[in-house]
């Protein structure tokens, strides 16, 4: 499609506003939400796929009747922007580099220096970008209704967030207290997902370790462990010979752990008193006892230990560690194995090694490793153990670990569950904050609720709720604010920030009325409870205002109303477990009945030529790119058709250029059409039948929002239905004459700007296709025998081919038997139980072929003489058909008839 056309249609859309909807009641309504864009960078291939289907399925419920509305914000709360700005006012050339490749598609490389400097101020990364993905989603021929555009930074948003904290704190929701979170040590701030580098898509959360004190005679050694039932097979302690440690006084101990737990666990604990450095040497070979044992075990260096995971020490359990006991025979230490978990299916350590070949190629140590703990862990039983023998292994670990800490011989520890980074590059780690506010989603009474709710809504596809019910379940207690960032101050304590995924879990509800409410905001410079109390739970208004006040609180409350809630929201897998389980969580606190959510679709994640997307690997592609090499339409209908809404898409160079060579062969029928008159006679006939057919299925799928099917059904369908016009001799242009304006009116959520050119040029040029209505009772233009009779036909000229493919002679004649009186008068007697005894000898050919024979047959005779030139044209052989008069041993059935090669 020429980009010129693009712009021509988007701002013709643009200046007519057929995309923003007001209250209509004589049509349904329906409102889509899609993720709000972070506006801190361009958007690349990978997130176009989520938005794109949002507006596919915008524009279908327009074409089928529904009053739509499909708006668009933008994200703005947290820490990025504000960290991304702070490094470009340090000077840190990485980001610099990263926001001027960016840049290097928008602008004039001599501007770019003038306007990356603007960006030492964190609004202007949020304002910039915010311009450049609109103008992107315009170009991609989103129908958004950008007037009702507003960020979660906005004034009058930040007074929604605030009376839905209120909200939830009524409800005794918001606690505080010491919590352990993801923390970002630079930034000296708790961490959410969006936040953290590839959070959404590669998940990191908190595990909590039992540190182990093993006393010496100087000093503890700390051992952090996933594992303190195996504590009675310890034969050593490993610790790096290469990393600094260092001695903290706690509790009235001097501990000993490596500087990087020691970071951590400064975090995680309350008097923690810094001592000094130990070098490595004099820890090794040093003994410290075993707790609950008085067992003295050595220390011995090992490289193999991180000093940035956990506490730096390791205890070795050579018995139940494939990774100790592969170590053990490396470095020929002799210490004894101890046994202290012994499973029915007598599964040891010994026998993974030799099972996985592990002696000699370690590639498959994690893969034994999980099978040997999960194994130990569902089926094990404690043996050598003390007091704890005969517990099972779950049983054993919580009694090791809760008798340890109550005798001060253990503290809990925790660990993230990878190692992470924030988007501007800070380590990110475990603390426990004193005063820590957060939401407590644990209440019965909520997850009851919240679990009514997903059962009443609808999912895509349907595999999804039972995910969502066990985030539910999973869910308890979320840290809810920070002490900086963007976003908006918790209304009961200002010195907080509400961390930005729970200031956006109720926002799609402020595209309702955002003008209303604006203008409110605008007037009084705040949105008092009471007004939205009124809009948003329908309320009285407890206070006395003007009448532009009460005009503009009664209007919010009417679109409000109208509107919510929000019939479908489409999102991402990785958004499940938080932004997902929020959203849901916090609607059934505040909210019920017709205000609650109605839809999720999940959709798969996009990678590019076979691996995830990422500039580290060269494969990010933005969306700019996207529309000035490919175009909008081509990039659209590869995401509609490229996979099952709930797989990963793959954006590869093969898979497009399939697409752009069906999509240029429909632009060149469009191009070439001339309007003739309808045609007339059997192949025009079928078309229209297989057309109106495909149709059917194609509204099928989309009211189930099978995208894929439904795009295959409507495009790639029908044109090959245009080429077998063609095989058959008919005029494409008179086939399409009475289907035309269906076509291009079902085609246009996924390819809408050729549809509105062709539109134009050939059906009516003062309307927009984009908002044209579909007739959907359309059963009565197909007619369904005359798409089996060319079924029919297709499978008789397949199987011709075939014999002649198997006999390998060039042939001359094809004779085509099918079935006669005899053949009809068989089957209705032995339907009825009434054979006549001339008809007993085709009993074993028709038990030979009965599944295969058609129950509702076809005039097959007629087809196939109506179309006798037309196989022979094809075949390039003579062709003759006989209807069958006598009885055969073998004979012609219906669907199934014979035929002979000469």
């Amino acid at each position: 499609m020429d980009r010129e056309i693009e712009e021509k249609w988007r701002d013709e859309w643009a200046k007519s506003h057929i995309f923003e909807p007001s209250i209509d009641d004589t049509k349904p309504k329906f409102f889509v939400t899609v993720p709000w864009p972070y506006s801190n960078g361009s958007l690349h291939v990978g997130h176009g796929r989520t938005y794109t289907l949002g507006d596919i399925i915008a524009r279908y419920k327009r074409l089928t009747g529904f009053n739509v509305l499909f708006p668009m914000g933008f994200h703005e709360s947290g820490t990025p922007i504000l960290a991304f700005s702070e490094r470009i006012r340090n000077g840190d050339p990485g980001t610099i580099k990263l926001y001027r490749n960016y840049l290097m598609e928008y602008e004039n490389p001599s501007d770019i220096d003038g306007i990356i400097e603007s960006f030492k101020n964190p609004q202007n990364i949020a304002d910039y970008f915010s311009r450049v993905i609109v103008k992107d989603f315009m170009d991609l021929g989103y129908s958004i209704d950008w007037t009702r555009k507003f960020t979660s930074a906005d004034p009058f948003y930040q007074e929604i967030v605030k009376w839905q904290f209120m909200q939830l704190e009524s409800k005794g929701l918001i606690k505080k207290g010491k919590y352990p979170i993801l923390y970002s040590i630079n930034d000296e701030n708790a961490v959410g997902e969006d936040d953290i580098k590839d959070g959404d898509t590669d998940k990191v959360t908190i595990e909590e370790f039992t540190g182990v004190l093993f006393k010496g005679d100087k000093y503890y050694l700390i051992a952090a462990s996933l594992r303190p039932e195996t504590l009675f097979g310890v034969t050593n302690l490993w610790i790096n010979s290469d990393a600094q440690y260092a001695m903290v006084r706690y509790n009235n101990m001097d501990v000993v752990m490596s500087m990087d737990g020691y970071t951590k666990f400064s975090l995680q604990h309350d008097g923690i008193e810094y001592i000094g450095s130990v070098n490595p040497e004099e820890i090794i070979g040093e003994k410290f006892n075993v707790p609950f044992q008085d067992t003295p075990v050595d220390v011995i260096g090992a490289d193999f230990v991180d000093p940035d995971n956990g506490t730096g020490v390791v205890y070795s359990v050579p018995g139940h560690s494939i990774f100790d006991y592969l170590y053990y025979g490396r470095n020929n230490i002799k210490n004894s194995i101890k046994k202290v978990v012994e499973v029915k299916s007598k599964m040891s350590v010994e026998s993974l090694v030799k099972k996985y070949g592990l002696e000699h190629n370690e590639s498959k140590l994690k893969e034994a490793t999980q099978e040997l703990y999960k194994e130990e862990f569902y089926n094990g039983v404690l043996i050598n153990s003390g007091p704890y023998s005969g517990m099972n292994v779950a049983a054993g670990r919580e009694a090791i670990k809760n008798d340890l800490i109550s005798k001060n011989m253990a503290v809990i520890f925790y660990e993230t569950t990878r190692k992470a980074v924030t988007r501007s590059g800070s380590r990110v780690i475990v603390a426990v904050l004193k005063d820590q506010w957060f939401i407590d989603y644990s209440p019965e009474w909520l997850k009851n609720k919240a679990h009514e709710v997903i059962n009443s809504m609808r999912f895509y596809p349907e595999l999804y709720r039972k995910l969502m019910m066990d985030a539910i379940d999973w869910l308890k207690e979320r840290p809810c604010a920070r002490k900086r960032g963007i976003g908006t101050h918790l209304p009961f304590d200002e010195n907080w920030v509400i961390e930005s995924l729970s200031d956006s879990t109720i926002y799609m509800l402020a595209y309702t009325n955002k003008k209303e409410l604006k203008n409110i905001y605008d007037r009084l410079h705040s949105i008092p409870a009471d007004i939205l109390d009124y809009v948003l739970l329908g309320k009285e208004i407890r206070n006395r205002y003007d009448d532009y006040i009460m005009e503009n609180a009664r209007s919010a409350k009417k679109e409000f109303d109208y509107w919510y809630g929000n019939d479908l929201r489409i999102t991402a897998p990785p958004h499940i477990s938080n932004h997902l389980a929020f959203f849901i969580m916090n609607h059934a606190a505040i909210f019920s009945g017709s205000k609650l959510p109605g839809g999720l679709m999940i959709s798969g994640l996009v990678i590019s030529n076979g691996a995830k997307i990422s500039k580290s690997k060269g494969n990010v592609i933005s969306l700019l790119e996207i529309i000035n090499r490919y175009s909008a339409d081509i990039y659209r209908l590869f995401m509609a058709a490229g996979a099952d809404i709930s797989s990963l898409l793959d954006w590869n160079e093969k898979d497009i250029s399939s697409v752009i060579k069906r999509y240029s062969y429909f632009i060149g029928l469009l191009d070439g059409y001339s309007g003739d008159n309808p045609g007339d006679g059997y192949i025009y006939d079928w078309f229209r039948s297989s057309f109106y057919k495909n149709l059917k299925n194609y509204l099928g799928y989309m009211e189930s929002m099978n995208i894929r099917d439904a795009c295959i059904s409507i495009f790639y369908n029908v044109m090959n239905d245009l080429k077998n016009v063609e095989n058959h001799g008919g005029n494409i242009n008179s086939a399409l004459k009475p289907i035309l304006a269906d076509w291009l009116k079902a085609l246009s959520p996924v390819i809408p700007f050729s549809c509105e050119e062709y539109w134009h040029r050939h059906i009516d040029n003062k309307t927009f296709v984009s908002v044209q209505p579909i007739d959907t009772n359309i059963e009565s233009r197909i007619d369904s025998g005359i798409i089996k009779s060319e079924t029919y036909l297709n499978r008789v000229i397949s199987d011709i081919r075939e014999i002649i493919k198997i006999i390998r002679i060039k042939p001359e004649k094809a004779v085509i038997t099918v079935y006669g009186t005899k053949q009809e008068d068989f089957i209705k007697g032995y339907m009825a139980n009434s054979l006549e005894r001339e008809y007993k000898s085709m009993i074993p050919d028709y038990m030979k072929n009965k599944n295969r024979i058609d129950p509702e047959p076809v005039d097959e005779y007629s087809i196939i003489s109506k179309n006798k030139e037309y196989i022979e044209s094809l075949l390039k052989i003579e062709i003759a058909v006989v209807k069958s008069s006598e009885i055969l041993k073998k004979n012609p059935w219906p669907g199934r008839p014979l035929i002979e090669i000469q």
